[in-house]
């Protein structure tokens, strides 16, 4: 994943914040394993000390979030929808709630629909790429790519790297 975020430096207050948005996400269609176990691993890569418990309980507000996000730059807000796309593929159900919730931080950190669709495109094929090792079964990367809506020539693009 270090590819998605190459150059990106987090202080603590962004790190918490980012935190605090991937669980109000996850929340939006009840905390999966999988999906504490990703906020989990970044909140720990980050030094975060707090419960993920302490954290959801400050709640999030989007607004707030992407005034300090956007001090470090729009890559930083980029990579916190990037982080929430990834985080709504984890339990295998991306739902429409959620998409909608995503949607709304974007928004809050000033990006219009075009923009949030070209790093929802760019999570996508990150997810696909990192299936593309399968090699003993291309169309099952094939139909994993569909069926998260990417376009033939995405899908293509993403098992060439």
């Amino acid at each position: 994943m270090d590819e998605l975020y190459e150059g990106i430096e987090l202080t603590e207050a962004q790190a918490t914040w980012i935190t605090r948005g991937l669980l109000d996400l996850a929340h939006v269609d009840g905390i999966h394993d999988a999906e504490r176990a990703l906020i989990t691993d970044f909140y720990a890569g980050e030094g975060g000390t707090s419960t993920l418990e302490a954290l959801a309980a400050q709640g999030f507000d989007p607004t707030e979030a992407a005034a300090a996000l956007r001090a470090g730059g729009a890559k930083v807000g980029e990579a916190f929808l990037t982080s929430c796309y990834l985080l709504i593929y984890a339990d295998g159900n991306h739902s429409d709630a959620e998409r909608a919730r995503v949607a709304a931080y974007g928004a809050a950190l000033g990006l219009s629909p075009e923009a949030q669709e070209d790093v929802h495109v760019k999570a996508r094929m990150y997810v696909l790429r990192s299936l593309a090792h399968i090699s003993w079964n291309k169309e099952i990367v094939h139909q994993i790519g569909a069926s998260m809506g990417l376009a033939a020539p995405q899908i293509a693009q993403a098992l060439e790297k």
